[in-house]
Formats: structure tokens, C-alpha cells, sequence
């Protein structure tokens, strides 16, 4: 009798643990499972190869498709909520066997998921919940995530987020990278691709080393680098640097402080209440609406100035510098400045060039310059002015 009750309650242990843990070996077969569990789960998925596509379902489970799994031993593990998939190849001795395996996923809305795979494409429809994504060889597509932040990489592909309401760190070593609103932060990488960020709450990173870069608003710190490209941004609420060595630079400007640099390009800054540091070496710079100080420097091209919305309590400093081409500025007509304007020339140019202004400067000719000086409105900020070979335009504009 004893003996009868013993091997019963053995007997129902292992049903127990053949359910939460299970393995099955390769075969041509698709392999399902499903899983019952709540809420705030985890589904960890470790392949070494395959595509993963996880979608939500309204269903308090995990289900789970294994197609093709020929020359892949699966294991299956449940414990408490989380869920567990690890399916390792027997391939040969030099490598993995040629497979097709794939894994197809519903899982709750409110779910974790944490997939890696070593080749293939990712997919993640909209979940609640934390998202980490690695994927050896392949694209990563995450559509709207809320309740969590996202983490993706990839060394082959591109990377698609729609939406995610955390913050979002993405790298990949081959393809383009498109982010949609975040109400976190946002730190991108990619080594050889253009990357496209919407509106973020929180701060902005983003480097590539080959593409264009484009991102909108940014709540807080916002710094773009790229070394093949152009770069566009929204308005930034904190300090904004953006950095190429080949192509323009395009900013709506910022609260805080904003810098752009290029080596072959143009710079167009629409506007800012901080300081502003322009420096190109082939390209014009254009400058509008700002009210903090401006330093501008270019070895081949011209400078256009717009401080109409300065005031005497509310603006700075203003340095402009360059080798070859005309500068413009445009100030209120009852600003209270001192001007410097310096206009060097050659022997081939003398004569050809002019100080233009609106103000009551004294013009006077030294060896090979040409220089404007004096206070109007009783002096205030310093404005130096610095070409070779071009014109100089100090133009007084109604308040």
C-alpha cells in the first residue's frame, strides 16, 4: 500500500516537471506549446539562428509556433510567469547546418519580452512592456511600446521603433535606423546608414558613420554626429551639437546652447535664446532670430547675422570670421553696440570692396584693410566683423 502511494507521488512530479521543463530533439515537424500565465511575464527566447515574431493577443497565455526546427534541439522551461525558448543547433563541427527555423509568438498585451537570435529578422508588435531585441544578421521591427523602455541591436540590418513611451537604445552595425515619438530618452548608433528620429521628451544621442541624420523636437540634450552626411533637427529644449564632415547642417535651434560643425557644408540656424557657435571650412552660415551670443567662422563662403529680436538686456557678443565671402548683419536700430569691422584685401582687390552701413561708424583705410569702428547708441555688446575680398553689410532694421 505504502509502496503504491510512493510511486504515485513520484509518478505526479514528474508530470509536473515534464510540464514546466521540456526538451524536444530536431525534427521536421513545426513544434507548439502554450503556456498559461498573468500579466508582466517575461518571454526570453535564445536561437541560434532564425526569424522571431512576437505579436499580442488578449489571451492570458504564451503560444508558441517552432517552424521548421529540423537540426535544432528546443527546450521549453515555464517559471511563475516567465516563459523560456532555447533552441540550439547540431550543426557541424565548422558551423551551423543551413536551417530554416523560425519561432512565431503571441504573448498578453502586458508583457516582457527579451529575444536573441543568431540570424534573423525580429519582429515586435505593440506590447506593454519591457522590449530587448539582438539579433546577429537581420532587421529589427518593433511597433508602439508602452510601459517600458526598448533595447536593440543588430550587426546586419536595419531598425525600426513606431512608438515607445521609456527610453530607446538602438545600435546596428549595417542599416538605417527610424525612431518614432519617445517620451524617454533616445541613444542611437549605426555604422553605416541614415538615421530618422521624431519628437523625444528626453535627451537625444545619435552617431552615424555613414548617413544623413534628421530628428525632431528634443526636451533635453541633443548631440548628432555624423561623418558622411547632412544633419536637420527640431528644436531642443537643451544644449544641441550637431557634427559632419561632409554635408549641411540644417537647425530649428535651441534654449540652451547650440553648436554646428562641418568640414564640407553649409550651416542654417533658425533661431535660439543661448549662445551660438558656427564653424564650417566650405560653406556659407546663416544665422536668424537668436538672442545669446554668436561666434561664426567659415574659410569659404559668406555669413548672414539676423539679431532683430535682440535687445540690450537680452543679447550677446557677436565674432564673425571669414576668408572669402561677404557678411551680412542685421541689427535693431536702437541697439546699443560696439562695432569692429575689418575688411582685408589684396593688392588685385583694392578698391573692388566696401563697408556698407546703416550706423554712423568711422571708415578709414590701414595698408591692406579697410575698417569700420565706433559705438552706436552709446556702445553696448561687441560686434567684430572679420572678410577678405568681400563686401561688409551692417543693416539697421526697425524695432
Amino acid at each position: 500500500m505504502f509502496r503504491n502511494k510512493l510511486s504515485q507521488s513520484i509518478l505526479s512530479m514528474l508530470l509536473v516537471l515534464a510540464f514546466q521543463s521540456s526538451t524536444v530533439l530536431a525534427a521536421d515537424a513545426d513544434i507548439e506549446r502554450e503556456f498559461d500565465v498573468a500579466a508582466n511575464g517575461t518571454l526570453t527566447i535564445e536561437s541560434d539562428a532564425g526569424e522571431i515574431d512576437v505579436e499580442t493577443w488578449s489571451q492570458n497565455q504564451v503560444h508558441i509556433v517552432v517552424h521548421d526546427p529540423d537540426g535544432f534541439e528546443v527546450e521549453f522551461d515555464q517559471s511563475g510567469n516567465d516563459v523560456t525558448v532555447v533552441a540550439d543547433s547540431r550543426g557541424s563541427f565548422f558551423g551551423l547546418r543551413r536551417s530554416n527555423i523560425s519561432f512565431t509568438v503571441q504573448v498578453p498585451v502586458r508583457y516582457n519580452v527579451d529575444l536573441n537570435t543568431g540570424g534573423g529578422k525580429i519582429t515586435v508588435s505593440d506590447i506593454s512592456g519591457e522590449v530587448e531585441v539582438d539579433t546577429s544578421g537581420g532587421s529589427i521591427d518593433i511597433g508602439v511600446v508602452s510601459g517600458g523602455d526598448v533595447n536593440a541591436d543588430t550587426s546586419g540590418g536595419s531598425i525600426t521603433i513606431e512608438q515607445v513611451d521609456g527610453d530607446v537604445f538602438a545600435d546596428t552595425s549595417g542599416g538605417n535606423i527610424t525612431v518614432g515619438n519617445v517620451t524617454g530618452s533616445v541613444e542611437v548608433d549605426t555604422s553605416g546608414g541614415r538615421i530618422l528620429i521624431a519628437n523625444v521628451s528626453g535627451d537625444i544621442s545619435a552617431d552615424t558613420s555613414g548617413g544623413n541624420i534628421e530628428v525632431g523636437e528634443g526636451g533635453g540634450s541633443v548631440d548628432l554626429d555624423t561623418s558622411g552626411g547632412s544633419i536637420r533637427a527640431g528644436w531642443a529644449e537643451g544644449p544641441l551639437s550637431a557634427e559632419t564632415s561632409g554635408g549641411n547642417i540644417t537647425l530649428a535651434g535651441g534654449s540652451s546652447r547650440v553648436s554646428a560643425d562641418t568640414s564640407g557644408g553649409n550651416i542654417t540656424i533658425e533661431g535660439g535664446s543661448g549662445s551660438v557657435l558656427a564653424d564650417t571650412s566650405g560653406g556659407n552660415i546663416t544665422i536668424r532670430n537668436v538672442t545669446g551670443e554668436v561666434s561664426a567662422d567659415t574659410s569659404g563662403g559668406r555669413i548672414e547675422l539676423d539679431l532683430s529680436s535682440v535687445t540690450d538686456s537680452s543679447g550677446g557678443d557677436v565674432s564673425l570670421d571669414t576668408a572669402g565671402g561677404d557678411i551680412t548683419v542685421r541689427l535693431p536700430a536702437n541697439l546699443g553696440a560696439t562695432i569692429d569691422a575689418v575688411l582685408n584685401t589684396s593688392r588685385r582687390g583694392r578698391g573692388s570692396y566696401r563697408i556698407f552701413t546703416d550706423f554712423p561708424l568711422s571708415i578709414r583705410e590701414e595698408d591692406d584693410q579697410i575698417i569700420g569702428s565706433g559705438d552706436i547708441n552709446g556702445g553696448g555688446y561687441d560686434i567684430e566683423l572679420e572678410t577678405t575680398n568681400s563686401d561688409i553689410h551692417i543693416i539697421s532694421v526697425a524695432n
